[in-house]
């Protein structure tokens, strides 16, 4: 898992996130067209969830993008080589500085916890049957997580999801204005505790939610939905690495 950190000057108007969000998808979608339109194609066809995340962190004047796939991110890191800014009408943003952020199964592993929160940072969704569910369901959570890297029919464990238990809960309902339509999503806590599962189930349901917290979890990441830090309880808390660390593969804070 890869993320790319950039650091950006921004001018021009505040706009809404879905706005934003929206704009920036696209901007993506036409630099990867640009770069490398094999790639591109692959992604125009692609049926299961979306190669990418992308989350633009305006109070920060950063612009953080996710993805499993390194060609996707050599393509991205490709584009900000020869051009510096990001055009989004009438929000624009002079790129910086550029970090790759790196994550191992090993390193996530390293970091492992029974009891951690998702802290929902932008609003969260999930799609289903032509209607929003703005609800944290654990099922639905760990089941957005499992499709980052795996593809086709998965055999997940409803079984599992049940026993894991929710110590805190806390969320708001909002909604998200894209222009042309809108989506209901949450923001909020929730602390999840998986102590009472076998220990390879607490291990595989840590390494989703730390891929969930990187990529996002539901409907929309690519248009900046769904993004959410990490923060567990029972081990040190997982943080971004500074720019001395970046190469030597620390574990970030989603």
């Amino acid at each position: 898992m890869y993320r790319l950190r950039i650091f950006l000057k921004p001018y021009g108007k505040k706009l809404d996130r879905g706005v934003l969000g929206r704009r920036l998808h696209g901007y993506i979608l036409k630099a990867i067209q640009n770069t490398d339109p094999v790639l591109s194609q692959m992604i125009h066809d692609r049926k299961e969830r979306q190669i990418f995340s992308a989350h633009l962190l305006i109070e920060n004047d950063e612009l953080h993008i996710q993805s499993p796939s390194k060609a996707f991110i050599q393509c991205m890191q490709q584009h900000f080589l020869v051009q510096e800014q990001i055009d989004l009408i009438d929000w624009k943003g002079v790129v910086q500085e550029v970090q790759l952020i790196s994550y191992s199964d090993e390193e996530v592993m390293q970091r492992f916890a029974t009891k951690f929160t998702l802290h929902f940072i932008s609003p969260t969704t999930f799609y289903q049957s032509g209607n929003y569910y703005p609800l944290p369901d654990p099922t639905l959570l760990f089941l957005s997580a499992l499709k980052i890297t795996h593809t086709g029919n998965i055999d997940f464990p409803y079984s599992m999801i049940r026993t894991i238990k929710i110590n805190y809960a806390s969320f708001k309902t909002v909604v998200v204005d894209f222009e042309k339509f809108q989506a209901i999503g949450f923001l909020g806590k929730m602390t999840l505790n998986t102590n009472k599962l076998p220990l390879e189930d607490q291990k595989w349901l840590w390494k989703l939610a730390c891929y969930g917290s990187i990529m996002g979890f539901g409907y929309k990441t690519a248009w900046g939905m769904g993004q959410v830090k990490l923060i567990p309880h029972d081990k040190a808390i997982l943080r971004t690495p500074n720019a001395s660390e970046k190469s030597q593969g620390v574990v970030g804070n989603p």
